[in-house]
């Protein structure tokens, strides 16, 4: 059984891990020192070895909001689709709101909102945090994408020695979306900028991953100049 799905027949723990696993090689050590040197800019405090679990804990779980129970009711067991159009649709909602609420940061809470807006914008050719509004869901939208306590538990129970940190997730409601849109909404900080320095890494190993499990022999552009640039040597 490999349900959680992140996709038709591939499962999401798999997507997880593997996410991570294109990315090895593909972050130098300079980039981890970039991060801990800019956060020390705004007086956050992470080691080196703290970045990198970060950094790792974040490219795995950036998908979590796909194991809302809206997304997870359409697929059988072995992740075969029950309908023809199934739909990820504000997946990345549901990851924010996992970060947001349930993920904690030892001595560095302000890494937290970095995390969270890095993979609420994952997808920020489509969507991004500026296309929330505070005060209503967005059109279309149902409640169980965000009820990641089922398939979430059993995401996070699998994933036990591969993230940092022992973690939960829940269901999460209108309350908790308001109540995280709103505090971005609010926050002037110039250091919330530096998200776009975990995002890079989503991005890298969320397209990646998907390319080779979900590819028909055909490439998008995207991914295409992606890999021209990493089999040329080029790391982050």
């Amino acid at each position: 059984m490999i349900k959680p799905c992140a996709y038709e027949k591939q499962g999401l723990i798999d997507h997880a891990i593997g996410s991570y696993r294109v990315l090895d090689g593909k972050i130098s050590e300079s980039y981890y020192k970039i991060i801990s040197r800019r956060l020390e800019r705004y007086g956050i405090v992470l080691d080196l070895n703290g970045v990198k679990e970060i950094v790792k804990d974040v490219v795995v779980l950036h998908d979590i909001g796909k194991a809302g129970e809206y997304y997870q009711n359409q697929f059988d067991d072995n992740c075969n689709p029950l309908k023809s159009n199934f739909s990820f649709i504000y997946h990345e909602l549901g990851s924010a709101l996992f970060f947001y609420n349930d993920y904690d940061v030892e001595k560095a809470e302000e890494v937290k909102s970095l995390l969270t807006l890095a993979v609420l914008n994952h997808l920020n050719a489509i969507r991004g945090i500026s296309d929330y509004l505070v005060n209503k869901f967005p059109d279309k939208f149902d409640e169980k994408m965000i009820k990641l306590n089922k398939y979430g538990s059993i995401m996070l129970q699998n994933l036990r020695g591969v993230i940092s940190k022992s973690l939960k997730v829940s269901d999460y409601t209108f309350d908790d979306y308001h109540d995280m849109l709103y505090a971005f909404s609010k926050k002037s900080d110039k250091y919330l900028k530096l998200y776009n320095l975990f995002l890079a890494p989503i991005m890298l190993g969320d397209n990646l991953d998907s390319s080779l499990v979900r590819n028909n022999g055909s490439k998008t552009r995207f991914v295409r100049i992606l890999e021209g640039e990493l089999n040329g040597g080029s790391t982050l």
